[in-house]
């Protein structure tokens, strides 16, 4: 390789990493105001940006001077995807009358649906969105650990930015996010998200993130501690103000399970102790206590579900029609298919079934359930505990709580730092050479110094 092919590959390394940067630190900030249009705006920047960033990966001289190309298993899967989608779209009568989840009765009118999807526009908008999402995790994968391990700083400097701002913005009384949008949630804790519900997810899915990042470079010992803990305790203070109860149990269940990861782990590594996690969770439940926990309190207290989730859950299974489970009522369909079962008395705007799992199967079907667990056969196959995996399993595993009882997993600022996330996770292992001995043999190394020398 040529020092000119080196310093172009060094550029592109570069380009592609501030482009996805910039997408974490840019998309947080549009959350401030949740409708059709500015969600359409978000997911917009988003996809351009993955395409700006697709491009950049691919501008090498020959295939040297480009990032590696996406696995078989990747285009098999967006293909699937893709021709489900088509399928959707296409304007055949026969197809919208045997698949579409439309009443009988409409079709005795004068205008009749043309397309499977009842709702055309949003089906395309979601397949853009998860092609870009796709797009940004096979790039985060194929990234270099340097700049991969940059584009977490970024990540974690992003949450901490909002977990700051939501605290003072709300000691502070401010009613309004950067004096353009009101904020709706005065009383609570949700930086510049609309939605406390959605800022909490975005802060479990990170917090494991912002601790672990301290415990993975050369740094003193007590500035771990100390960095880890304070740090902890922001995000966790946050968290916990914004008295969001699925989102706070999500974000605690995260850290348990990356407190678990840790330590099976920490055997590896000499010198390792688990105690500072310990601390950063007291940490965190100090912080919180001090800031004030009541509203969480007071909301743990109430134990119906003012939202309708339930009520929902239970309409989705017992009066939508059954087939419609089967082949799905397609991608971005769910808000026009539960008008048809929404009683009068059911107040509310539900464009999405605050339920991420059940809205995917009910909108792709068997072949969404089959994509879904692709994904969760791969990420088992190439399951690996590393600091760096393991606040992304952490995190995961609180985004997928979260799914159970909201959307945060249709929000773009969310789904892009999980698309990241999943990127790294479902990507086999890359093992680095091992170097030769000054006779040509190849060295022989214990498992402890492989470990210091690859995560230290």
């Amino acid at each position: 390789m040529t020092a000119s092919t080196e310093i172009d590959n060094a550029v592109r390394g570069l380009v592609v990493f501030a482009l996805l940067a910039m997408l974490v630190l840019a998309l947080p900030l549009m959350m401030g105001n949740r409708t059709p249009l500015t969600l359409t705006g978000s997911g917009l920047v988003m996809v351009l940006g993955a395409l700006v960033a697709a491009i950049a990966a691919f501008a090498g001289r020959g295939p040297a001077g480009t990032l590696a190309p996406p696995p078989t298993g990747w285009w098999i899967f967006a293909g699937v995807l893709s021709a489900w989608v088509l399928l959707q779209l296409l304007p055949l009568d026969p197809l919208a009358r045997a698949l579409g989840p439309y009443p009988e009765a409409l079709w005795q009118g004068g205008t009749e649906p043309g397309q499977w999807s009842p709702n055309p526009n949003a089906t395309l908008r979601g397949w853009a969105v998860f092609i870009a999402l796709m797009t940004v995790a096979w790039i985060t994968s194929a990234l270099s650990r340097r700049h991969r391990d940059l584009l977490w700083l970024v990540v974690a400097v992003s949450a901490l930015f909002q977990a700051l701002y939501g605290l003072t913005s709300h000691a502070a009384g401010s009613e309004t996010i950067f004096g353009i949008w009101p904020r709706n949630n005065v009383e609570f804790v949700h930086g510049s998200f609309s939605n406390r519900n959605l800022f909490a997810g975005y802060l479990a899915l990170t917090w494991p993130l912002v601790v672990a990042l301290w415990w993975r470079k050369r740094l003193p010992f007590e500035l771990r501690v100390a960095g880890s803990v304070i740090s902890g305790a922001i995000i966790g203070a946050a968290l916990l103000g914004s008295a969001s109860r699925l989102g706070s149990a999500a974000g605690l269940a995260g850290m348990l399970v990356g407190l678990v990861l840790w330590t099976r782990y920490r055997a590896r590594l000499s010198r390792v102790a688990v105690w500072p996690m310990y601390l950063t969770a007291f940490g965190a439940l100090i912080a919180a206590t001090w800031y004030g926990l009541t509203p969480l309190a007071e909301r743990l207290a109430v134990t119906s579900i003012e939202e309708g989730r339930f009520e929902v859950y239970g309409l989705m299974v017992g009066e939508l029609n059954p087939a419609w489970w089967l082949w799905g009522v397609g991608l971005g369909g769910f808000e026009a298919v539960f008008k048809q079962v929404q009683p009068g008395d059911m107040t509310g705007w539900y464009d999405y079934a605050h339920n991420d799992l059940l809205q995917w199967l009910l909108e792709m079907g068997v072949v969404g359930a089959g994509l879904l667990a692709a994904a969760a056969v791969a990420l088992w196959r190439n399951a690996r505990l590393n600091r760096e995996t393991i606040p992304l399993y952490a995190g995961l595993a609180a985004q997928v709580l979260v799914a159970l009882g909201d959307f945060s997993w249709h929000i773009p600022a969310t789904q892009v730092v999980l698309a990241m996330y999943i990127g790294v996770l479902v990507a086999p292992e890359r093992r680095a050479r091992e170097p030769k001995g000054v006779s040509g043999q190849r060295q022989v190394r214990r498992p402890a110094d492989v470990v210091q020398m690859t995560f230290s």
